[in-house]
């Protein structure tokens, strides 16, 4: 509101924070999203099998 100034909606003026649930659901997201960038081998390590196979496949010279 500091910035924008007064909602001119009264829509939008309706609307409310997050609640306990909301906020718990969005961290446990946040949490993940977190986990999979600093730890990401468990997720790669599942599609390896799959990806050297394509580049194997797309390593192979068509003449």
């Amino acid at each position: 509101r500091v910035v924008f100034g007064a909602v001119a909606n009264d829509h939008v003026a309706a609307l409310q924070d997050l609640n306990e649930r909301e906020f718990l659901v969005l961290g446990l997201l946040a949490a993940a999203v977190l986990f999979m960038g600093l730890y990401p081998l468990p997720f790669t390590n599942v599609m390896h099998a799959s990806v050297a196979e394509l580049l194997r496949h797309v390593a192979v010279p068509k003449l």
